[in-house]
This record gives C-alpha cells, sequence and structure tokens, in this order.
C-alpha cells in the first residue's frame, strides 16, 4: 500500500488529492445517478427535515439503489425486490429509521435495522439511505470503505477480501470511519465527512484493482511518483444490462 494513504496514516493533503480524481474514477454514463445520490436526494432530506419530517419515496429507493449497483456488484433480481415494497412503506419505514438516527445518532445499528425491514433492504443499503440522510456522519457500508479499513489489520486477501455484508461488519465499519474521523479533527483540525472518506476509499479500491499507484504528496508538498493509468472501461447502465439480458432471452 502506498505510502500515507493507509487509514491509519493518511493526511488531509492525501484526501484532498484523490477526492480530485474521483470523478475520473465515474463512467460518464452514470452522471445522473451521481448527481442524484451526492445532491439531490440528500438535499431533498435536508428540506424535508427543516419542513418537520425526513423520509424518502419509493423512487429515491430506487434511484439510490440503481446507483449502488452500477458501483457494485450487479445483481438483477435486486431491483425488482426493492421495487415491490410500497410507497407507504418505504415512506413510513424510512421516516423512522432517520427519526431514531436523529434522536440519537449513537443509535445507527437500531436506524440501519429499521430500514432494513423494507424487502431488498440489507445492512448495506440500509446503510445507504441512511447516509444520504446524514452525509456528514454516516458512511455506507461500500466493499473499498470496508476493505480499506481493514487493510492494516493483516487479515484476509486485501483488496480482494470477502465481505459478509452483516451488522457486525458494518459496525466496525461504522467505528473505523468515526476513528478516522476523530484522528483528522484532533491532529489536523480538519473535519472530513464520512462521503468523502468514502469517496477516498473507493478511488484507492479502484487503483489498487487496476494496479495504479496513488499521487500523494509527502508531508514536504512533493509528489510522489505516479504509474500510468490504465484506461477506464465504462461500466453500462442497469437499464442497459437489462436490456441485453432480455434481448439474450427472447
Amino acid at each position: 500500500m502506498e505510502s500515507q494513504t493507509g487509514v491509519n496514516d493518511i493526511t488531509p493533503e492525501n484526501i484532498d488529492t484523490l477526492l480530485k480524481d474521483y470523478a475520473s474514477y465515474v463512467p460518464t454514463t452514470l452522471a445522473d445517478l451521481e448527481v442524484l445520490r451526492w445532491a439531490t436526494i440528500p438535499e431533498t432530506l435536508e428540506q424535508r427535515t427543516n419542513d418537520g419530517k425526513a423520509y424518502l419515496e419509493k423512487e429515491d429507493v430506487l434511484e439510490l439503489v440503481r446507483w449502488k449497483l452500477s458501483h457494485g456488484t450487479f445483481r438483477p433480481t435486486l431491483m425488482k425486490l426493492v421495487a415491490s415494497n410500497s410507497a407507504e412503506d418505504i415512506r413510513s419505514i424510512t421516516e423512522a429509521g432517520f427519526t431514531t438516527h436523529a434522536a440519537n445518532k449513537e443509535e445507527h445499528i437500531k436506524a440501519i435495522t429499521t430500514l432494513a425491514k423494507l424487502r431488498g433492504i440489507g445492512p448495506a443499503t440500509a446503510s445507504l439511505l441512511l447516509a444520504s440522510f446524514d452525509p456528514a456522519t454516516v458512511p455506507f457500508f461500500s466493499d473499498e470503505l470496508f476493505r480499506w479499513l481493514k487493510l492494516e489489520d493483516g487479515k484476509g486477501k486485501g483488496w480482494d477480501r470477502k465481505i459478509a455484508y452483516s451488522m457486525k461488519e458494518y459496525g466496525e465499519l461504522y467505528q473505523g470511519v468515526q476513528r478516522l474521523k476523530k484522528r483528522m479533527l484532533e491532529n489536523h483540525k480538519r473535519d472530513v465527512s464520512a462521503v468523502d472518506i468514502e469517496k477516498v476509499a473507493y478511488v484507492l479500491g479502484k487503483r489498487a484493482k487496476q494496479g495504479v499507484e496513488v499521487e500523494v504528496l509527502d508531508s514536504k508538498g512533493a509528489k510522489s511518483p505516479v504509474l500510468k493509468k490504465r484506461a477506464i472501461r465504462e461500466v453500462p447502465s442497469t437499464a442497459t444490462r437489462m436490456s441485453k439480458r432480455m434481448k439474450k432471452a427472447e
């Protein structure tokens, strides 16, 4: 692992460098989903909170699941399962989960458990819904973030480490993010949001898979050597993949 990109020694300068490169690792075909994930839905939830009640509509949840599938393992049956939830259930259950979290942020597992009552919503997807409500504090249970936080424990297979997507693992991921946030605040006077930490892990994970060394700054501001970045293959959207599957079945 490259110098100063480990979770225990990464610096604010490294974080800024990696954040600037995030967009280059996301196919342009996913631009609309990216806007929904990082801006539209969180801003809508903030407005609903100000109006008295935070909740997600059915289409909000479906869009977040589409985003999740575009960034991780494609599961063709998941969308259908999530879509089987009624609009009323999605609204009431997400409102209950968000209310629990707003009342006490230490109750994040309880909030995740509430959100996971929806069909097709496990701990990872539930964390995505909660992260949209509180992007500063709550991390999304992404593959890259979990593996990055676990790299330095010397167990598993590094960036290929198996993940059970359990509540226990999410609790470990949550605490790991909080420790990093605390270190950044105490040592560097920098309040790093959970979503920025997620993006950092995403870039590191993608670069590790491609054999690309991360460009970082040392304590004197000098850049470390960088390997040539390989071309990034665009991943087809969920709709495109489903269309191809249907054509094959015809």
